[in-house]
């Protein structure tokens, strides 16, 4: 039994020791590089309901990649617990998060016409219109995700 215990925290260490490795390896590859970013564009309008799992699996998706996340909402013009939610998940996970209100949606288009112009190169984005069926395929950990 002793011999048993004394494997399993050998490999414990092992497994300890392999993980700092590559985290190391991989910093010493980025060299002063700054660390890539994902910027999650959402167009919301009343989506209460979704928006607090979105914003939880991009912030686990970002922290499983080792990047670092800003989020932008754009809400048009919500009568629901959106933008509530929002600033709660803020303050929770410290995210960069940015809420603009455009009331139409003409202004919602331009805007993410805006945002995808000052793209920087070291940035990934993704733009997640919640009222489109098919951008509900850019959500991280769900079957058929393209993500």
């Amino acid at each position: 039994m002793i011999t048993m215990l004394g494997w399993i925290v050998l490999c414990y260490g092992l497994a300890a020791v392999a993980v700092h490795l590559a985290h190391r390896l991989t910093k010493k590859l980025r060299g002063n590089r700054p660390q890539p970013w994902i910027h999650v564009v959402i167009v919301a309008q009343n989506d209460e309901r979704h928006l607090e799992w979105i914003i939880r699996a991009y912030c686990w998706y970002a922290w499983f990649k080792g990047k670092r996340l800003e989020i932008s909402v754009l809400d048009g013009g919500s009568t629901d617990e959106t933008l509530l939610i929002v600033n709660r998940m803020m303050g929770r996970y410290g995210v960069v998060c940015h809420v603009m209100n455009e009331s139409t949606v003409k202004a919602r288009d331009e805007r993410v016409v805006e945002l995808q112009q000052a793209k920087e190169a070291e940035e990934t984005q993704i733009i997640l219109y919640l009222h489109r069926q098919d951008d509900w395929r850019k959500l991280p950990f769900l079957a058929g995700s393209t993500v």
